[in-house]
């Protein structure tokens, strides 16, 4: 299992402190000595995290862990892959995850929302204050990724993540956490990605359900494991720059960096159904759709950041992936 930040440990830790516990109770059969706590670079086992939580989870008998006005009583999230597991596609999975939760508490509101081809799951915490180093927000929104991947048996690999609040010092962490294009102080918290895993079905049967709930949190708290297919290996290191512009490597530096010869990947994207292009045009679509349904910034401005060098350029590469100029889909998505 893969290792997570110190940073996390002192979370969880504090969320318990918080509610009178000590922190030898807290560390109690887990193996941690209180001295890994002093390293800003230590690094914890996730097998560790995972029995920290799931005894915090019932030490508190909260599985929000002190960070809400009102707990959460565990065995809220069983009941809801329960629930939720027995629709038809990773879209209804996630909607009516969102609706039992609804149904039990108002500290947190998570919607689902579509925009082209473009899928956003977001948070919303009613008291974000509660929250102390926004440690349980990233966590919650981890959560809901982790458990989508774990419900179609894939990794989404995702667009976009926004935070509201300043770069903290974990951002690194975060990179890891959520492998993607990184935004802060944003209006909202939320995670992008392409809307086609929405119609994906479950390929988790009830049996699978037992056992990832005995081992829950395992799956939920660590990354999880790495996509095969190199358009996803492509996307993930090209989103995961944080250039202002865009940036799009040689293909053949692309291939030394996968440790193959440029005729290898470009068979294998063949195999896979694409082509580095089609991969770059997809990117800059599903940013500049993303952009343009913020409405917050102008069409030249979108233009520079995904590197065209004019606005018209932009406009007609626009026009031949959607159909619609960026103008026209402004008007029509922001009415």
């Amino acid at each position: 299992m893969a290792t997570v930040s110190v940073h996390y440990l002192r979370a969880i830790i504090n969320c318990n402190l918080r509610k009178g516990f000590t922190l030898e109770q807290v560390l109690q059969g887990s193996n941690i000595l209180e001295k890994t706590l002093d390293s800003d670079e230590a690094r914890v086992p996730g097998e560790v995290i995972t029995y920290i939580v799931k005894h915090s989870w019932m030490r508190l008998n909260d599985e929000f862990m002190g960070c809400t006005q009102t707990p959460c009583k565990h065995g809220v999230f069983e009941l809801m892959t329960k629930y939720a597991l027995n629709h038809d596609s990773l879209q209804n999975v996630l909607e009516q995850g969102i609706h039992f939760y609804q149904l039990f508490s108002d500290d947190i509101k998570m919607q689902l929302s579509v925009k082209a081809n473009i899928a956003e799951f977001s948070i919303d915490f009613l008291k974000p204050e509660l929250d102390i180093g926004n440690f349980f927000q990233e966590f919650w929104l981890m959560i809901w990724h982790r458990f989508a991947s774990w419900v179609i048996g894939r990794k989404i690999t995702l667009n976009q993540v926004y935070f509201p609040y300043p770069k903290p010092a974990h951002h690194q962490e975060l990179k890891n956490a959520f492998p993607c294009r990184q935004n802060f102080n944003q209006s909202v918290m939320k995670i992008s990605f392409n809307a086609d895993y929405l119609n994906l079905p479950p390929v988790r049967t009830q049996r699978d359900l037992l056992i990832f709930l005995k081992d829950s949190p395992a799956d939920l708290i660590t990354i999880p494991g790495e996509e095969i297919s190199y358009q996803a290996k492509i996307r993930t290191l090209i989103l995961t720059q944080q250039q202002n512009i865009l940036s799009c490597p040689d293909f053949e530096l692309l291939a030394k960096n996968f440790n193959i010869s440029s005729q290898t990947l470009r068979r294998k994207l063949k195999t896979e159904g694409t082509s580095y292009g089609k991969i770059k045009d997809d990117i800059r679509r599903d940013i500049a759709i993303e952009k343009l349904s913020a409405n917050t910034l102008s069409i030249a401005t979108i233009a520079r950041s995904l590197g065209f060098s004019e606005s018209r350029s932009f406009t007609r590469a626009f026009y031949k992936w959607t159909g619609h100029t960026p103008s026209d889909y402004k008007d029509i998505y922001n009415h």
